[in-house]
């Protein structure tokens, strides 16, 4: 390596805030864990769940367990400042992982076993899941806010969530494989052992994470006015934008799963690697974005985003209207879209809301903001899922267009995102780049940098 490169390389860490030691401990972490409730929040307990017959409204019901018992971070954020980041999360995360035993026992009980009783039992045990799973998250987010130096929280959040959509391939690939053909009664077991396997296994690394002392933590002993912090004007305007985008998103990602089992006749397994691509896509705009998102801010990247999932949720309406088939060019274009249009706002929307919080009372903040989103993508689909069952048969011509539930679903769901746009405009963002900067940035110069990154490598593997 040249001297000069050395100066510069030198000169950019410089300008950098450290990360702490053992921060690569997350990573590691994220990778077990996603692989372990990519099967228990995922496409896996949907198809599990529709492979009994349930209908739209059990299936509904499954999906809203882990964003409505989020609420429970609202009374659990006041412990977490005494109890210590760590050992809160530490605590709930284990006790959660032993209820995902008893999700691959149930899914072991052969085929002669009441379909009625089986739904339940798994019902049963995932409230229980996302009971500790409600509780001990609050602790997350606060945590790795208060260990990641501002000025690399996107780098910080590309390398966590593209290192969990590695274990999200790698996990629905795996189940995908198990559920080819005419699978054994029993492979829907496996799969939940192996989820339960990588749960406990993330725990090592979740005990490696560095913690912050709780003489650190900057507490807040007065009683909190949630009104008042709920209605902070930056605040409220971003809560206010996400509760609309996630009612878009709360239903698309619960009647996906049924759009392809039950309307476009896919297979169980083809529905898992069509999540495994589009997870695959997600990746690899991740890898992308992450470079940039630091520089261009976060608005242009979530306006980017509602574009692309604006023009999937058109696309899976034309298809349920019969308008365009559905074809493997059709599907290709679906998955890119979602698969980027996830990256974009996977990433802009947790580091804005990172952004926004103050430093006092940053637990509660940040509690009142996941509930505010929870709560939507937990009750927009218990009240779709009643409406999909009610309009299972109702069909209605206007000329080629095909009204019919999957039609009415996405052309609302577009709609919404169009609502979402809107009210992203009132956000205010200190510091963010022009809409024709970060389109440059993301169309040219962010690709050309990877590729000379990748050219790099392979010309001199030991470049650092």
């Amino acid at each position: 390596m040249s001297s000069s490169s050395s100066q510069m390389k030198g000169a950019l860490a410089a300008s950098q805030d450290p990360m702490p030691p053992g921060i690569h401990n997350v990573y590691i972490f994220e990778v077990f864990n996603t692989a372990s409730w990519s099967v228990v929040l995922g496409a896996p307990m949907l198809l599990f769940l529709q492979h009994l017959n349930a209908t739209a409204t059990i299936l509904a019901i499954a999906a809203c367990l882990s964003p409505v018992l989020n609420i429970l971070q609202i009374p659990a954020a006041r412990f977490v400042e005494r109890v210590g980041y760590r050992r809160f999360v530490l605590s709930g995360w284990t006790t959660r992982s032993i209820f995902i035993i008893g999700m691959a026992v149930v899914a072991f009980l052969p085929t002669s076993a009441d379909r009625a009783t089986r739904i339940v039992a798994m019902l049963f045990l995932s409230f229980g899941y996302n009971f500790m799973r409600g509780i001990s998250v609050c602790g997350m987010l606060p945590w790795f806010t208060h260990i990641v130096p501002e000025s690399r929280r996107g780098e910080f959040l590309a390398k966590d969530q593209l290192a969990g959509a590695l274990a999200s391939v790698t996990c629905l690939f795996i189940s995908g494989s198990l559920l080819a053909g005419d699978h054994a009664w029993y492979s829907f077991g496996i799969i939940f052992s192996l989820s339960a396997l990588s749960a406990f296994s993330s725990l090592m690394f979740l005990r490696r994470i560095p913690d912050v002392p709780v003489e650190m933590i900057v507490q807040n002993a007065t009683p909190m006015p949630w009104a008042e912090m709920f209605f902070y004007p930056p605040f409220f305007k971003y809560v206010r934008y996400n509760v609309i985008v996630n009612m878009a998103l709360g239903a698309s990602g619960v009647f996906w799963v049924r759009y392809f089992r039950a309307f476009l006749h896919v297979s169980e397994s083809n529905v898992l690697f069509v999540a495994c691509f589009g997870t695959m896509v997600l990746a690899s705009g991740l890898f992308l974005v992450g470079p940039l998102i630091d520089r261009a801010g976060n608005k242009p990247a979530l306006t980017f985003s509602g574009i692309l999932l604006i023009c999937h949720f058109t696309g899976w309406a034309c298809v349920a209207a019969g308008v365009i088939p559905f074809n493997d060019l059709v599907l290709c274009f679906q998955i890119f879209t979602s698969g980027m249009g996830s990256a974009l706002w996977n990433l802009a929307n947790v580091r804005m809301v990172m952004g926004i919080v103050p430093i006092m009372g940053r637990p509660h903040f940040l509690a009142l903001y996941s509930v505010a989103a929870n709560l939507t993508v937990g009750s927009v689909p218990l009240i779709w899922g009643p409406i999909m069952d009610y309009l299972e048969h109702w069909h209605i011509s206007w000329g080629p267009w095909q009204w019919n539930s999957y039609s009415l679903l996405y052309c609302t769901l577009a709609f919404t995102l169009m609502v979402g746009l809107s009210a992203l405009r009132f956000v205010v963002e200190p510091i963010t780049m022009t809409w024709d900067a970060f389109m440059r940035e993301l169309l040219v110069k962010t690709p050309s940098r990877a590729v000379s990154r990748l050219i790099g490598r392979l010309l001199n593997p030991f470049i650092g």
